[in-house]
């Protein structure tokens, strides 16, 4: 394929295969953009009607422009290969997704479930009826967490001629609609059938119906109701149930209309069943001194990313963060993030600079003034205001964050998660960790200088920030970033340096005046009293810069071996197929602790 797309596209993996072709990850020469390719293969090519097909998929597809499908750039033919290219989304699919954390949270599912429905009431306006509505179709863009609908390879167009002879049924059979189980004429309502399978699935876990052999669950499809969705979940809002419960009828006429209509509903029945705003979400709501200092803090961050980044390549950074305006008024952290976005600050350092902001209403205390920041560098030698390091580590994010938590919650860490900000750790969310105070004064005699072990007088940090990051495939690597915000320790930081500088300066001073008495009477002892004071300030600020210098070496090595730490872990798993005994915090399935999100084995 590379030989065959030299000059127009860059192969960089493979994403995945099916049935119909093998999708890869690629670089648009032209455009200098991520794309996916989809190729089918020659062996599949040479069977007119699955060419066809595959040709269908792409001019289907490329007549549908909407923000949750997929879109498509280019359908073409080379040297018998037949391939198109469509946009990449960054993320997994939502059958992934379920894998990974089982059920979502309604507020969760109904967002996903919306945008799906509007993806396919934008494609039924158009005579545009998908027919294979699965959790693998649904891709969750990472960041964003926008729901995308892909996948229109069997897609009928009904101003277009049926490919498939009668009696032929194409789609997955657990999703299927009765009327298409039955290979009867299809409409938009079908596809709202197999969304509410999704639905039924993400909100409980389980499958309508569920039988050894395909043939035995598209007759239920047929023959039987579909069990309430309360019977599988009694805990979930009764106006959610009866929502996905009307989409599962048998007859299309005792479904939603439209697609627009069931997102609608799914709405109402959010708002009604009144689910309480979690700390940290996008729903809650900030005021206008939090927004600045969450925007002001996420733009340090991103710098001091940059800045570590130029250090490690050795290549020249040009401009600094952006800066603009400021608006007024109260903001939704949603739109916090979204203003971050649109200057150019990552939403990593978005969500970074989230978790570091106290609860309630206070603005951090840690904010320093732009005199107080210029006096701080000159005293202390540095404009860091975190600490931060990152591992590449050989696995799935799932496995690297079940690690996490059998590593960084028992000792010799023994940090104790206390909320996630910005959504779950494995969607773009950031882990916020305590710091044991206690831990830090009952083996603060072992005389080690560590921010775990010791509580420096100079690297104060009460909270560490974990996040991920998937690196290449959904198996080949994740990218662990842990970090510390520095700032609440630089007041005492700078008072306790003026006092020693100030102290050791009078004494400077004394020992100067002592030597000039010795030496001579008058201006000359002054004189050397003046001396003495400079050098020995000198001396002693100096110290202090080499001490905080230092904290921050110490520090960040031992970051460093906490990811190390954390990749041994998987390695030892990997061979022994449970963590050593000794090595790892069992966290028991179920509770109530909220360590349980990380998952223990």
């Amino acid at each position: 394929m590379q030989a065959l797309l030299v000059g127009q596209y860059t192969l960089e993996r493979e994403l995945g295969r099916g049935g119909m072709g093998v999708v890869y990850l690629a670089r648009d020469v032209r455009l200098d953009r991520p794309v996916a390719i989809k190729v089918l293969p020659r062996a599949l090519a040479a069977d007119p009607e699955l060419r066809e097909r595959f040709l269908r998929e792409a001019r289907t597809s490329a007549q549908l422009s909407h923000p949750n499908i997929v879109p498509i750039y280019r359908a073409d033919e080379i040297d018998g290969v037949a391939f198109f290219t469509m946009g990449f989304v960054d993320g997994e699919n939502l059958a992934e997704r379920l894998r990974a954390r089982g059920p979502l949270p309604p507020a969760e599912a109904v967002r996903v479930l919306r945008e799906a429905a509007w993806a396919l009431a934008y494609a039924h306006a158009r005579g545009v009826v998908h027919r294979d509505v699965k959790p693998e179709n649904i891709m969750i863009e990472r960041g964003s967490n926008r729901a995308i609908v892909t996948d229109f390879g069997i897609a009928q167009n009904r101003l277009a001629t049926p490919l498939t002879q009668g009696g032929m049924v194409l789609g997955s059979v657990h999703y299927m609609s009765p009327e298409q189980a039955a290979g009867d004429k299809l409409d938009g309502r079908s596809d709202l059938y197999s969304l509410g399978v999704v639905g039924f699935q993400i909100l409980s876990g389980r499958l309508p119906f569920e039988a050894d052999e395909a043939a035995t669950v598209m007759a239920q499809q047929v023959t039987r109701p579909a069990p309430s969705l309360a019977s599988l979940a009694p805990n979930l809002p009764h106006g959610l149930v009866a929502v996905i419960d009307r989409c599962l009828s048998k007859s299309p006429g005792d479904r939603y209309p439209t697609g627009e209509a069931f997102a609608d509903a799914l709405e109402t029945a959010l708002q009604s069943a009144a689910l309480p705003a979690v700390a940290g979400s996008l729903a809650e709501v900030v005021s206008t001194d939090q927004a600045r200092a969450i925007w002001l803090r996420a733009a340090q961050l991103q710098a001091e990313a940059t800045t570590r980044l130029q250090a490690r390549y050795r290549e020249p950074v040009e401009g600094d963060a952006p800066a603009g305006a400021l608006p007024s008024g109260g903001y939704r952290l949603q739109d916090v993030e979204l203003a971050a976005s649109e200057a150019g600050i990552a939403a990593e350092f978005v969500a970074m600079a989230i978790a570091e902001r106290p609860a309630g209403t206070e603005v951090a205390s840690a904010d320093l003034s732009a005199r107080q920041e210029r006096t701080l560098t000159r005293m202390l030698g540095t404009r860091e205001r975190s600490i931060s390091t990152s591992l590449v580590i050989q696995a799935t994010p799932k496995e690297v964050l079940d690690a996490i938590g059998r590593v960084l919650t028992a000792p010799p860490y023994g940090l104790k998660l206390r909320d996630t900000v910005g959504g779950h750790p494995l969607d773009g969310g950031v882990m916020v960790f305590d710091v044991s105070l206690l831990r830090n004064v009952i083996v603060a005699f072992d005389g080690v200088l560590s921010m775990f072990r010791y509580r420096m007088t100079q690297l104060e940090i009460e909270q560490l920030h974990v996040a991920l990051k998937r690196v290449g495939t959904p198996t080949s690597g994740c990218e662990v970033t842990v970090s510390g915000d520095l700032r609440r320790g630089l007041r005492k930081a700078w008072l306790v340096d003026k006092w020693v500088t100030g102290v050791v300066g009078l004494v400077g001073a004394a020992a100067g005046t002592g030597l000039g008495l010795t030496v001579a009477l008058g201006p000359m002892a002054a004189a050397l009293a003046a001396a003495g004071a400079m050098v020995a300030g000198g001396a002693s600020l100096a110290g202090c810069r080499w001490g905080y210098r230092y904290a921050l070496r110490k520090g960040r090595e031992e970051l460093e071996g906490m990811l190390t730490a954390v990749a041994g872990n998987l390695r030892a798993a990997s061979v022994f197929g449970t963590p050593p005994p000794g090595d790892a915090h069992r966290l028991s399935a179920g509770s109530s602790d909220p360590n349980a999100l990380l998952g223990g084995p």
